[in-house]
């Protein structure tokens, strides 16, 4: 069986009752943002591998066409920390199940330029047996940053991806940024909504949730890997910005959030 454009189903071979009206509602999403060259689309399933997308996503992660695609994870497809970024999301998606909305992220045009790109990312009921996929909208912002702020805000991001468990302070990001440390905290704030310690523990969070889902490393080496001063500190910002604990990342805390607190008692 094929599925969108030809690419291999997103529902593989053992169809059952209601299969066919989600694959119709795939279709539909894919359709519904196909030919805007400026918004990006993607599904993608339990796996973490991607079961559909338009063009412009195919653009953006350097395919010729959806159909190269399909199959492939975001490493795969995109530079190290971004791949990270992304699966640190997926993760915190399907435990929380909360919307992420507003991501924002500097990310390569087809044209080669860098832009802007604010992401939302929900849980659809379109997998397999029901199993939910992710569906990821992102839109390129065009922001109005003239080139010289725009290099200075990129280099500043990708220093703190690269750096995520290192102490940095302000003047030194505005350093690497070659902009005065106002200045910095003042197109950080107009351009991402963020100010540079936000962005400094938002990296922080996306790298540890990466680890402690892809490694069996106790929570607390994490935590200080990452630049946290302890589990606890780690558990805290994680909660409050995320909606979701480090243990329940981990598969044991996962099914434990599956069964809930009566099947526990």
């Amino acid at each position: 069986m094929s599925g969108v454009g030809g690419a291999p189903s997103l529902f593989g071979t053992d169809r059952g009752e209601g299969d066919g009206d989600r694959a119709g509602a795939a279709q539909a999403l894919v359709a519904l943002f196909e030919g805007l060259p400026q918004v990006m689309f993607s599904l993608k399933g339990a796996d973490g591998r991607y079961v559909a997308a338009n063009q412009a996503f195919a653009d953006r992660a350097g395919r010729r066409s959806p159909k190269d695609v399909v199959g492939r994870r975001a490493a795969e497809l995109f530079p190290g920390e971004l791949a990270v970024s992304y699966e640190a999301q997926d993760a915190v998606l399907r435990v929380g199940g909360r919307p992420l909305r507003r991501l924002l992220e500097v990310i390569s045009r087809p044209d080669g330029s860098l832009g802007w790109y604010l992401t939302n990312k929900v849980l659809v009921p379109l997998g397999q047996r029901g199993e939910p996929a992710i569906a990821a909208v992102s839109v390129d912002e065009r922001s109005p940053v003239d080139d010289e702020a725009m290099r200075g805000l990129e280099a500043v991001v990708r220093h703190v991806r690269e750096h995520a468990g290192a102490t940095m302070t302000l003047a030194q990001l505005a350093e690497v940024g070659k902009m005065s440390p106002a200045a910095l905290e003042r197109r950080m704030r107009r351009v991402l909504e963020l100010s540079p310690r936000q962005l400094i523990v938002r990296t922080r969070l996306e790298e540890a949730v990466h680890r402690i889902v892809s490694t069996t490393s106790p929570l607390g080496e994490i935590a200080a890997s990452c630049g946290f001063f302890d589990q606890a500190a780690m558990n805290r910002q994680m909660r409050a910005l995320l909606g979701v604990t480090p243990g329940s990342l981990r598969p044991s805390g996962r099914a434990r959030a599956r069964r809930g607190p009566a099947d526990r008692a």
